[in-house]
């Protein structure tokens, strides 16, 4: 005969959650999986980086947003229409969905409203610092190696656009694409050595 008294799930459930201390004081770092969707702040860095590692952690074959264990942890949760403001141009996530985060997408680098992908002052955009700061320093709507005017810089190296790193073997600007195959020096009419 098993002694084991064993409860339904449910009614398991609703007895940890009575018993369970109000608030996120545990201290034992041993949150139950109920509360981490119940109390965010529970959830240690390393806990929250799970839902944006592009791993399957949990085994159900759902990655990250998608999994609705994730729901309401960093980037997680409602899509807002529109990513145009400078808060949401600002916080590491894809707001609208179309696969762009943040200045990387039109919505925040090409919105005349939006200052958060713009430098503070409107300045060239052809030295090595302003070609690597993430920023639009000429705010035409471009930054850094997807800038026109840092491709073609001579002082910058680490941007495909003439003729010195459209010849090296090197993907300088880390698109996945090198010399003549990509469009920085194939497409860009100053560099005489993809023709």
């Amino acid at each position: 005969m098993n002694s084991q008294l064993r409860l339904p799930p449910r009614l398991l459930a609703a007895l940890l959650l009575a018993a369970a201390p109000a608030g996120c004081d545990r201290q034992d770092g041993e949150d139950p999986l109920w509360m981490i969707s119940e109390c965010l702040e529970c959830l240690s860095p390393s806990e929250q980086a799970l839902c944006s590692d592009g791993e399957d952690n949990d085994g159900d074959g759902l990655l990250d947003c998608q999994d609705p264990a994730c729901e309401g942890v960093g980037c997680c949760g409602a899509l807002a229409a529109d990513e145009g403001t400078d808060t949401l141009c600002a916080d590491g996530c894809d707001n609208d969905g179309d696969g762009f985060t943040d200045c990387a997408d039109y919505s925040c680098s090409k919105n005349p409203a939006v200052m958060a992908c713009k430098s503070p002052v409107k300045t060239d955009e052809e030295d090595p610092q302003a070609c690597s700061d993430g920023l639009d320093n000429d705010w035409d709507g471009y930054f850094d190696c997807a800038d026109w005017s840092c491709m073609e810089a001579p002082a910058v190296t680490f941007c495909e656009g003439n003729d010195v790193t459209c010849a090296d073997g090197i993907d300088n600007d880390g698109n996945g694409f090198i010399d003549c195959n990509d469009f920085g020096c194939s497409k860009n009419t100053s560099v005489t050595v993809c023709d």
